[in-house]
């Protein structure tokens, strides 16, 4: 992902805490940013009026306009110390050091945070997952957080010899512990999204977050503090009005109350035996099931999900949206020289201007959206056409290729030059049956570069008048026309061209005289 696109995706993600509520600490905490980011980005956000009720635009559009990043520019004097050494430091650590010890023994001594930020970016320094630790208690306000996973059931081999695979979705509410699941065999992005989509519609609202690993139709990077979450997903959250959590990596324990269930969820299924391809079926009995769980005493909350969820945290769900939402797919690439970008197999335009430059795309199964920078640049209707490849707006041709695109245009180029040029034009176009003849139209209207309008439509008046409407009795006629003219009323012809050195004889003739006159002899 591009460096443009994560700042957008952090800035998003500031301002919709800020909105919530969230205090700057915890936003800082959260996302692994600095202060002064979270600052200078809420004073942004109150200039625009996110904070006072003005909806974000959907992603990926840029909440603010583009500023240049200096950041990157910047280098610490630390850190210009650290590299100098590092083939020492990489030695040290290879040799079994402690990252302690090697701070230590550092010839130049520079600061600790620094000395831990050098390593990790050069990938030296080792976290110790393993170590014991006591886990608290996650607790969950009503309405608070969905959290979600995945969960495999079995495998089942199809007619054709090919093994497939059966899956579970499953969701819980972390207030109420209420469970819902949908079984799928596929885990892409589309097929996970509509599952999700359908687990609002059936609990009834949308709660404020929605808590997941890091798939990778989620997540396109898993992080420790922030993951690069798929815009595609962005796109979702956004619809749902839902802030999106995906957990740091190896971290089960921090959403235990979707991953303790999963064993349960497979001894629900089974004393299932029906057809266990039948996707349909295993949804159906699942629900049945899931009903009863909902309806027992949870061994941790001693109530009923059911009843808890009806009374304390369903009214707590945001609001579902008017529109369901259609699973989009999202791209990043740049504008060929054609002036076409590629999505999904299929070739969208775009301006001329925008040649070569990286655009994002994301469309869903109507339209194809394309941004430049944040900005909207052009829509797409979606090309589901497997015998077409390219879908070319009107506008973006030059002006002789939009003559081209249909007859009305080439009538008008004709009518231009002359009457009868337009009636040779239309019953070309007759005469094809729907098929445009292009050369012989493009060759009548360029006789207009050697010709002059009035020659071209009166050798189109005797081509109709003689029944032989193609480009070389036109121009035969022309050339005739101008023969007779010349026969009828010869050119006058123009007086021979003199040089600049050249002199008339009087002039001879009179200098002559002169030296006659005067006595005078000149010898060569």
């Amino acid at each position: 992902m591009r460096p443009e696109t994560k700042r957008r995706i952090v800035e998003r993600k500031i301002v919709e805490r800020l909105a919530a509520g969230y205090s700057q600490s915890r936003i800082c905490k959260e996302l692994g940013v600095s202060r002064r980011r979270v600052i200078d980005t809420r004073a942004r956000a109150l200039e625009a009026g996110y904070l006072d009720g003005t909806p974000l635009p959907a992603f990926p559009e840029a909440l603010f306009p583009e500023s240049a990043d200096r950041r990157r520019e910047r280098r610490s004097e630390n850190w210009s110390t650290l590299t100098a050494h590092l083939p020492w430091i990489r030695e040290k650590l290879e040799c079994g050091w402690h990252a302690v010890t090697v701070f230590e023994e550092l010839p130049e001594k520079v600061t600790r945070s620094s000395f831990y930020r050098f390593l990790a970016h050069h990938e030296l320094l080792e976290t110790d997952h393993s170590r014991k630790r006591v886990v608290p208690e996650i607790v969950h306000a009503p309405g608070e957080a969905l959290l979600i996973d995945w969960g495999h059931l079995w495998s089942v081999s199809t007619n054709s010899g090919r093994v497939q695979k059966v899956w579970v979705f499953v969701g819980v509410l972390g207030y109420s512990r209420y469970m819902v699941a949908k079984v799928m065999t596929s885990c892409d992005s589309g097929t996970t999204l509509r599952a999700l989509s359908d687990m609002y519609q059936e609990l009834g609202g949308v709660p404020r977050r929605t808590t997941s690993d890091n798939p990778k139709v989620f997540a396109l990077r898993a992080d420790r503090y922030e993951a690069v979450l798929n815009p595609v997903y962005e796109r979702f959250a956004g619809h749902y009005q839902t802030i999106v959590e995906c957990l740091p990596p190896r971290s089960p324990e921090k959403k235990g109350k979707v991953e303790r269930p999963m064993p349960y969820i497979r001894r629900l299924l089974e004393a299932y035996d029906g057809d266990r391809s039948d996707t349909e079926a295993i949804q159906s009995y699942l629900t049945r099931k899931l009903d009863i769980a909902n309806r027992r005493i949870h061994g941790t909350t001693r109530e009923r999900p059911c009843d808890r969820f009806e009374r304390e945290e369903k009214p707590c769900l945001g609001s579902l949206p008017t529109l369901c939402y259609e699973p989009e797919s999202y791209h990043e690439g740049t504008v060929r020289i054609d002036g076409h970008v590629r999505f999904l197999g299929k070739y969208y335009s775009v301006a001329e201007g925008y040649i070569r430059e990286p655009v994002t795309v994301i469309g869903n199964s109507t339209k194809v959206a394309i941004y430049h920078k944040g900005k909207l640049i052009e829509v797409h209707d979606r090309l589901n056409d497997r015998t077409r490849s390219k879908s070319t707006k009107r506008h973006h041709l030059k002006p002789w290729e939009q003559a081209c695109d249909n007859p009305d245009g080439l009538r008008g180029m004709a009518e231009k030059i002359g009457p009868a040029v337009e009636a040779v034009v239309l019953r070309i176009l007759k005469r094809g049956d729907g098929f445009i003849d292009f050369r012989r139209i493009w060759g009548i209207l360029s006789l207009e570069k050697k010709y002059s309008p009035h020659e071209i439509d009166t050798a189109c008046l005797r081509a109709i008048a003689s029944d032989e409407v193609n480009l070389r009795f036109i121009e035969r006629s022309i050339l005739d026309a101008r023969a007779e003219s010349e026969m009828i009323e010869p050119k006058p012809v123009p007086p021979a061209k003199r040089s600049k050195f050249e002199r008339s004889m009087s002039e001879y003739s009179q200098l002559l005289l002169d030296l006659t006159q005067g006595g005078k002899t000149y010898e060569h």
